[in-house]
């Protein structure tokens, strides 16, 4: 669609409308359905914050909406003035959808996605995963959760569709979980730039808390470990050197008797 100030027309009611300090704004608007199969054109004039008069192409004439509407509603239905509206469908509409086609509706930008964390503060409460998908056009988009491989529905909130100002969107889909050690969660997006949908892993670690205690446990179990096998080897080379003669005995000679 677009939009650009109005100049009155010289209509019948024109003398009404230059004497109102009220701005007034004519938008012109192309409605696509199925591609090109129908395309719908309108023509609205606003005065005042409130539209006075319109064109329809689906009715072929225009419409008043309020008393002050009136004259410029018959200005536009004569001949002359129709003719113009009636080419509008080609000469705005089309021509408009095929110049800009590649950067309104035929653009695509593919999604950029990642997992986040948000921890619960106790152990009893669920955790928070984050799924989020930003920069991408248009705007709509699928984003599911996956547990272990099975979807998961329970939990899961959709946030409210965010513009980033340079015509791309950003989303977030979050999971209300208690994650156990070795689970395995799958953020997966589907969009219409995408050839195959994407998908980020989260895989469950172990609490580090928890962690740590095992790590110690384990340093301490090593540590006693190498501790009682140097304790056996020092017996056992204790008792090695007791059993050994103080002075070791001369070889015994071949004329020697025993």
């Amino acid at each position: 669609w677009g939009t650009q100030k109005l100049s009155p027309c010289p209509a019948q009611g024109s003398e009404i409308l230059l004497q109102d300090q009220h701005k007034g704004l004519e938008k012109s608007e192309c409605h696509y359905t199925n591609g090109m199969q129908r395309v719908r054109y309108l023509k609205r004039l606003i005065w005042g914050q409130q539209e006075i008069c319109y064109y329809d192409s689906d009715l072929g004439f225009s419409v008043a909406r309020t008393e002050l509407g009136r004259p410029i509603a018959e200005y536009w239905n004569r001949l002359e003035w129709l003719s113009y509206l009636w080419a509008s469908v080609e000469k705005f509409c089309s021509y408009n959808h095929r110049r800009f086609k590649n950067i309104t509706v035929g653009r695509r930008v593919k999604p950029r996605v990642k997992i986040s964390t948000l921890k619960a503060e106790s152990s009893h409460r669920p955790s928070l995963l984050v799924c989020s998908a930003t920069g991408f056009y248009p705007s709509e988009i699928a984003t599911k959760w996956f547990k272990n491989g099975q979807e998961e529905t329970a939990g899961v909130v959709s946030r409210e569709l965010l513009h980033n100002g340079d015509w791309t969107f950003q989303i977030q889909v979050t999971l209300e979980t208690k994650p156990r050690w070795g689970d395995v969660y799958t953020c997966q997006v589907e969009h219409i730039s995408l050839q195959t949908p994407i998908t980020m892993q989260w895989v469950a670690q172990p609490d580090s808390g928890k962690s740590k205690m095992f790590i110690g446990i384990g340093g301490f179990v090593l540590g006693l470990s190498f501790m009682v096998l140097g304790l056996l080897v020092y017996q056992k080379n204790k008792k090695a050197a007791a059993d050994r003669p103080l002075f070791p005995r001369p070889p015994r000679l071949g004329w020697q008797k025993s």
